[in-house]
């Protein structure tokens, strides 16, 4: 896909109008159209407000998409929800071997494509492609976990084998860790990786989803301090924990009677 019809499709999906996106970037319409028709190509000073207005990466917008976090998030948004790839072939209309290009990074998904995944996996797709997912949003949850967890910049490091430079500068935003490095900070923080990847506007659409007895347990105090209480539990423990969860759930007509 071109840079013209990205822009074009992506101003549809803000739903944004021709005149709108315009008049945000302070250019006028004719040359907005001109641009979405490839007849003329924006300035690095245009593409970046567009890239801000917009909010995707603008190596997405110009096809540097090897560096966007794509793949590596729809892996952790799908073992999250607990499908294999299979699973999600099913639910998505997309066949697995592309699917499995996707998550390796070997191919980028379009925005049509993009969407039926989100679909799929029951988050909006910008949870995948907006700027908010950026390491700044990343360094801001990592120190406010570490923060929380009485830890500092030093004992994390300490724990996750790196540097105390490194944790500082990507809780600061200079930097994004690579995908091995976020999973060790995140074990030693006792929490998921995909906790680390999901934007709070996924957390509120994966809350909608919920049925309302589900969430009237949610608001309980007792059950508030058991989610609470999971908080210092190690891996294992919580797995130990999930199991039995899955457990009684295959089993709880028995487990009751």
């Amino acid at each position: 896909m071109n840079l013209g019809h990205i822009i074009r499709d992506f101003r549809k999906e803000r739903g944004l109008t021709l005149n709108e996106l315009a008049d945000k970037i302070e250019i006028s319409p004719s040359y907005l159209s001109a641009l979405e028709r490839n007849i003329r190509k924006p300035s690095v000073q245009v593409l970046r407000k567009i890239s801000d207005k917009l909010n995707i990466p603008v190596n997405y917008m110009v096809g540097d998409r090897e560096e966007v976090l794509t793949g590596k998030k729809l892996t952790y948004m799908r073992e999250s929800r607990g499908l294999s790839i299979e699973d999600l072939s099913e639910i998505s209309d997309i066949p697995v071997g592309q699917l499995s290009k996707f998550e390796k990074g070997l191919e980028v998904p379009d925005l049509e494509t993009l969407q039926k995944i989100s679909t799929g996996l029951n988050v909006t797709i910008r949870y995948f492609l907006d700027l908010s997912s950026n390491s700044n949003s990343l360094g801001k949850k990592i120190k406010k976990t570490r923060m929380d967890r009485g830890l500092s910049t030093t004992e994390l490091a300490n724990r996750a084998n790196v540097t105390p430079g490194l944790i500082s500068q990507i809780e600061n935003g200079q930097t994004t860790p690579a995908l091995e490095t976020l999973q060790t900070i995140a074990d030693n923080l006792y929490i998921s990786t995909a906790y680390l990847l999901m934007e709070n506007k996924d957390v509120e659409d994966l809350l909608a989803t919920l049925s309302s007895d589900v969430l009237e347990v949610l608001g309980d105090p007792n059950v508030q301090g058991v989610l609470r209480a999971l908080r210092g539990f190690k891996n294992s423990e919580i797995k130990y924990i999930i199991n039995y969860i899955q457990f009684f759930q295959k089993n709880k007509e028995y487990l009751q009677n």
